[in-house]
């Protein structure tokens, strides 16, 4: 047992002393203090002693020392990874530079912000970019799903997207404010001096991640969106990573580690006409990709003139 240094530090040093079966001058000799002092401090005519000697107190009584606080949770909710990844070097090499110049540093917060048209591959590329740096940043990673563009399911609102990201950071759900502003404020105390990044998948607008942008230095913040951000590239200064249709040979890749090189060289016409029919759309190869695999029996010939 420690002492309680703020609330009965003279009781605690009479009890432990008394329980080495020490006098007052037997500790003060122990310590090289002296009498005056001990009897002062279980007299609690000083309330808070020097830490100097507090420490020669506790080395003298073999007491332990102040219990540490318990070690903050490190959340890592990031999905899956998108097995296979291909392409996107420059939109890659874009993020690292970003990185390398951001929350390292512990000067600002970075928010990037990934966007393009319907199943281009967003949320792919801030996942896989996401695994690869996740174990440097210290303190972990938070996802939410913000629903911006979901048919089945309305838009998350702000202030439900910071429950969940509050929720996250170990606090139960009696000690989560109901109001956005008490949420927004409880929320960046809770990041502040923290390393961590922090993925906002499907935004509607600017509007919905602002409030869950944290408000001190040392994290990054990806968004990924099908509108452009401007309001959130002029206001918050988030860079913009715009992603666009893959290349052919990019397209070519993306089908060979979904199908395996040998199938595709088995009918490589077939494939030239698949990779042009889906135009660069990486969404639609996955899909064309997953229809060859769950049908072995059928082939690439047969599945590039159906998308004829």
């Amino acid at each position: 047992m420690g002492i309680d240094y703020q609330v009965t530090l003279g009781d605690e040093i009479v009890a432990a002393r008394q329980r080495a079966n020490l006098t007052q001058e037997e500790l003060a000799a122990r310590t090289g203090l002296s009498v005056r002092s001990i009897r002062n401090l279980e007299s609690a005519r000083v309330l808070r002693p020097r830490p100097a000697t507090v420490r020669l107190i506790r080395d003298a009584l073999g007491l332990p020392g102040p219990s540490s606080p318990p070690p903050r949770p490190r959340p890592m909710q990031l999905p899956l990874d998108v097995p296979g990844f291909t392409g996107r070097v420059a939109q890659l090499a874009q993020l690292d530079r970003l990185f390398d110049g951001g929350p390292r540093r512990m000067s600002t917060v970075v928010v990037c912000a990934l966007v393009g048209r319907p199943g281009i591959g967003k949320t792919a590329l801030a996942l896989h970019w996401a695994h690869r740096f996740a174990a440097r940043f210290a303190d972990g990673v938070l996802h939410v799903d913000l629903s911006g563009n979901r048919a089945q399911r309305s838009p998350a609102s702000p202030s439900d997207a910071l429950g969940c990201l509050i929720e996250a950071l170990a606090v139960p759900a009696g000690g989560i404010p109901r109001g956005l502003d008490a949420r927004v404020g409880l929320y960046r105390s809770l990041l502040a001096g923290r390393r961590m990044l922090i993925v906002l998948d499907d935004a509607r607008d600017a509007d919905q991640v602002r409030p869950l942008l944290p408000g001190a230095a040392g994290c990054m913040v990806l968004v990924t969106s099908r509108d452009r951000l401007t309001g959130l590239v002029a206001g918050e200064v988030a860079h913009p990573v715009v992603l666009d249709r893959l290349a052919p040979e990019e397209a070519y890749e993306l089908l060979r580690a979904r199908l395996g090189a040998h199938r595709l060289a088995a009918e490589p016409e077939a494939v030239r006409g698949i990779v042009a029919h889906c135009q660069g759309v990486p969404r639609t190869l996955a899909v064309v990709a997953a229809c060859a695999a769950v049908q072995p029996g059928v082939s690439l010939t047969a599945l590039a003139r159906q998308l004829r």
